[in-house]
């Protein structure tokens, strides 16, 4: 009787628990802010990487398309849903069709772009509207609206968690019911060898690089959760501890600026600093020109009006 329940028991279906669906899902949200975080770091010469920051939405885009339908091809889920050992399927027929890929891959990947992108635009549009310029009736509906919309796919995303535990659906997710996909455990079909087998060429040369490319993202995904945990202001601590930095050696551009507006070459009038070159201009300045060109115009590096500081003098009181 041993012998026939043990064969019995792998055919029993146990549905992931709660807290393996939601670990699956936070990891997933963490990869976008987690390698901009990297990249933010990485690129801190803008002369040589400004496009990297400039286009990150795009270039994640590519990365995300490469990672995300290789997982979905080989495995039947995502990347976070296959390093917590879990894979999607069909509630119907409990298989996962290149249709359901299809469509998983694009509620991964293209709608998260698309979404980030109106966010984008809809601060830009809320931005020019608190700062009185024009702003098209359609676009100030959208922006205005949009905070009501996530919140009620928050609540549609919580009733879903609470029903998944009572197992009441068999989706934790809006997203997932409206593709009518499940997750259930991925089966440990892991294929390995030894350096013998390598060496003998029993194995093929695609087939290692596919498994050394798993394991390194299995790996990042480590370090993304640290690098999310180490972005969060809750864990920055008390800036007043660390230890203060030596002032920059001045440049060229410094002295040949000093005391004078870059812009106009005149004594500064509301003297206003770009915080993330440290020139001082005019505010009217280097308030319209960040208007048109978005960057310091002397460093280059990419800015906006909300890098600006206002500096105050013995000759503004």
């Amino acid at each position: 009787m041993a012998v026939k329940g043990a064969h019995i028991t792998p055919n029993i279906e146990i549905k992931p628990s709660l807290f393996e669906v939601l670990a699956a899902d936070s990891l997933n949200s963490t990869f976008y802010p987690a390698i901009k975080r990297i990249v933010d770091v990485t690129t801190a010469k803008p002369t040589v990487f400004g496009g990297l920051v400039r286009y990150y939405d795009e270039f994640y885009l590519v990365f995300n398309s490469l990672v995300q339908g290789y997982y979905l091809k080989q495995y039947g889920g995502s990347l976070a849903e296959v390093f917590y050992g879990l894979t999607r399927q069909s509630l119907r027929n409990k298989t996962f069709a290149t249709k359901d890929r299809n469509l998983s891959f694009a509620v991964l990947v293209l709608v998260p772009y698309a979404v980030r992108k109106l966010e984008k635009a809809c601060a830009s549009w809320k931005e020019d509207y608190e700062n009185a310029k024009h702003v098209s009736a359609h676009r100030k509906l959208i922006f205005r609206l949009l905070p009501y919309v996530q919140a009620c796919y928050e609540s549609v995303k919580l009733i879903h968690y609470v029903s998944y535990l009572a197992n009441v659906t068999k989706n934790h997710s809006p997203s997932l019911r409206i593709l009518g996909l499940g997750l259930s455990y991925l089966s440990e079909e892991e294929e390995s060898w030894s350096f013998k087998d390598i060496l003998q060429g029993k194995v093929r040369v695609g087939t290692m690089m596919s498994a050394v490319l798993l394991r390194w993202l299995e790996l990042s995904a480590f370090f993304l959760q640290f690098i999310e945990w180490w972005q969060t202001e809750a864990n920055v601590g008390d800036l007043s501890k660390l230890p203060i930095p030596e002032a920059p050696e001045p440049d060229s551009n410094a002295k040949k600026y000093a005391n004078v507006c870059p812009i106009c070459l005149q004594k500064h009038i509301i003297p206003t600093a770009v915080s993330v070159s440290g020139y001082v201009y005019c505010y009217r300045c280097i308030a319209t020109y960040l208007q048109t060109e978005s960057r310091c115009p002397v460093t280059k590096y990419p800015a906006t009006i909300n890098d600006l500081i206002g500096i105050f003098t013995g000759d503004d009181v």
